[in-house]
């Protein structure tokens, strides 16, 4: 395989978490918001955050909000947004939401996966990713395709451009084989 690109498009759609904690106060602890936004970061970009960090407690009130930032491992800051949904005694029911534009890794994986097809003529053996693909112009994330004889092949997928929900990007295989 060669150096091959294609341009492909996703449309973004906000990746959302509910989050529920039994608080004695009038607030969810900060330190509590983010272990649950660390966890709904892992679970989004298959990665863990270097950090993530809360403004502070969250209000427990409908509707009442709160801003964390999640540092990825390439150093990218991503907000995560917990928003209040119901309150009921103890218990505080709230989502977190990404709030940037973004394809998720299992997206570009499976875009991955069918260009390698279409290209190779034969389904690779397995195509991950680990991140999330910012819809922002050029930028990018790592891929891996591992073909049925175990060879692996690094691709890089880039934002093109965002035109309103949908984000494009290319995906450009390497010139050589993974050592």
């Amino acid at each position: 395989m060669r150096k091959l690109t294609a341009a492909l498009a996703l449309t973004f759609v906000p990746l959302l978490a509910v989050g529920c904690s039994s608080s004695g106060s009038d607030s969810v602890s900060k330190s509590d918001v983010q272990t649950k936004a660390t966890s709904f970061y892992k679970d989004k970009s298959h990665e863990d955050a270097k950090t993530v960090t809360c403004d502070g407690s969250l209000p427990a009130k409908v509707d009442a909000t709160q801003t964390c930032t999640a540092t990825s491992a390439d150093g990218q800051t991503w907000a995560i947004d917990a928003k209040v949904t119901k309150v009921d005694g103890k218990d505080v029911y709230y989502d977190l939401t990404l709030t940037d534009a973004f394809v998720a890794p299992d997206d570009v994986a499976s875009s991955v996966s069918n260009f390698y097809q279409s290209k190779v003529g034969a389904a690779p053996q397995s195509s991950t990713c680990n991140g999330l693909l910012r819809g922002a112009t050029g930028s990018t994330i790592r891929c891996v395709v591992t073909e049925s004889d175990g060879t692996r092949w690094g691709v890089t997928a880039k934002t093109t451009n965002v035109e309103g929900s949908k984000v494009n990007y290319d995906m450009i295989v390497d010139d050589q084989p993974m050592p």
